[in-house]
């Protein structure tokens, strides 16, 4: 069971931070009046509210602020370690020690297109919600925002002095959640970077097993850089619950970017429902009319999430995700209405697409270059723009005849290049003004 926390809340680089939190947190700052010198890393958040209190200001103001400061988080991307996590299907319920949405945005983008499907519930000392008895005939993914939920009132966690209120309440006998912790005790817990302080954690894992730490009855991992870099406890967890793995290798978003990696590679079949015989088939509802259309193999869906956030930071529409459909005869008029809809068709090829599987993609491809054949577009008009995004060939016979023909662009890693980016916005405005003018 997966217990994500505040260190996966990457940001694009364009918010000129790397992390939801310290983004907040100058937010909020500035939003209350207060210095944003010398914030201590990781613990931005605290700091700001302190000095806000400092100040003799009343406490319950903070919370109001804080919600009103991340209403602009919430056209952002999804952290990319949230979605490569939530494509990991077995995963199904999952802990957030965090108290903004974007857990559940990763899993209702990732396995039903953006419809609203994951169940949500939500612990505070003052109001308890648990798992239903019938929690594992749910169907859907579960997220329990251990911490609280981002409101206008003080029911959620932002200081150090809320976090030991909410670990307060949840040794409660009248206030914890009893069926939470009747399925953490049956599962190993994942921790990934909660940036709880490294007694916390360990206080949840002993919370969790409903005994000693050093009764190995479940083997716990831990990637976390709060508990990997304090010596103190690493060794305390050697010496006390040897069953714990804790992985001081890598962070935890190189961690995610592995085990996505792994799965995605021994599950290439029903990873993201590009096979015809999975249970589902993805198509836009609502694709944005001009959009860009990015087509591309399952594997490569990081490399993918990097071209779309920067034509997107660049005023493009573009179409990535995809919306859950039932197999059937709909599902193939609605994807070529959405290929006839958007502006450009950008292909992305490597060698995940080389595989002579029946994938998803390859449905996109063809009804692509039927667009293109049926469609007049000179060379300046381009309509298909291939993108290699590692060493293979163009003119693999893997590869339709078609794209053989035409310039390919080679972005190593799926990272754009300027040139990429102004050629794809320049060719989508002349087509949006193309679409105004025969509207």
């Amino acid at each position: 069971m997966p217990v994500v926390g505040q260190d996966l809340l990457t940001l694009p680089e364009s918010t000129g931070h790397k992390l939801l939190y310290p983004f907040l947190a100058d937010r909020l700052a500035a939003y209350l009046k207060v210095s944003t010198d010398g914030l201590p890393q990781g613990a931005e958040l605290n700091e700001v509210a302190c000095r806000y209190l400092s100040k003799g200001k009343p406490w319950q103001q903070i919370y109001a602020a804080l919600k009103t400061v991340a209403a602009e988080t919430e056209s952002l991307p999804v952290p990319v370690p949230l979605l490569q996590l939530a494509a990991i299907r077995p995963l199904q319920l999952f802990v957030s020690t965090t108290f903004d949405s974007f857990l559940t945005r990763a899993l209702n983008q990732t396995r039903f297109g953006g419809n609203q499907k994951t169940r949500g519930f939500t612990h505070s000392p003052n109001e308890v919600q648990d798992l239903p008895g019938d929690f594992a005939g749910f169907g859907e993914p579960v997220v329990y925002q251990l911490m609280g939920k981002i409101s206008a009132t003080p029911a959620y966690a932002v200081t150090q002095e809320d976090l030991i209120e909410f670990f307060h309440s949840l040794q409660s006998e009248t206030r914890r959640p009893a069926q939470l912790f009747h399925e953490l005790g049956s599962r190993s817990l994942l921790v990934l970077g909660t940036r709880l302080s490294g007694w916390l954690t360990s206080f949840l894992m002993r919370m969790s097993k409903h005994q000693r730490l050093s009764a190995d009855d479940k083997t716990d991992y831990v990637a976390d850089d709060t508990v990997s870099n304090d010596g103190d406890l690493v060794l305390f967890l050697e010496r006390f619950s040897s069953a714990t793995q804790i992985f001081r290798e890598a962070d935890p978003i190189a961690f995610i970017n592995e085990l996505h990696q792994r799965w995605t590679e021994s599950h290439s079949d029903t990873g993201r429902g590009d096979s015809q015989q999975s249970s589902a088939f993805a198509l836009p509802h609502d694709l944005e009319p001009g959009a860009v259309f990015l087509s591309y193999a399952s594997g490569d869906w990081s490399a993918v999430e990097k071209l779309k956030a920067a034509l997107e930071e660049a005023g493009v529409d573009v179409f990535f995700d995809k919306d859950q459909l039932q197999p059937g005869n709909e599902w193939e008029g609605k994807l070529r209405r959405s290929i006839h809809q958007c502006s450009l068709f950008v292909p992305v090829i490597s060698q995940q697409t080389l595989t002579p599987d029946r994938r998803f993609f390859r449905v996109e491809w063809n009804l692509a270059l039927e667009e293109a054949q049926m469609a007049s577009f000179s060379s300046e008009e381009a309509f298909l723009l291939p993108v290699v995004i590692d060493g293979t060939a163009i003119d693999h016979p893997a590869l339709p005849a078609k794209f053989r023909t035409i310039q390919a662009t080679s972005l190593p890693g799926g990272q754009p290049t300027t040139d990429f980016v102004d050629r794809i916005k320049l060719l989508y405005r002349k087509r949006q003004l193309t679409r105004l003018g025969t509207a």
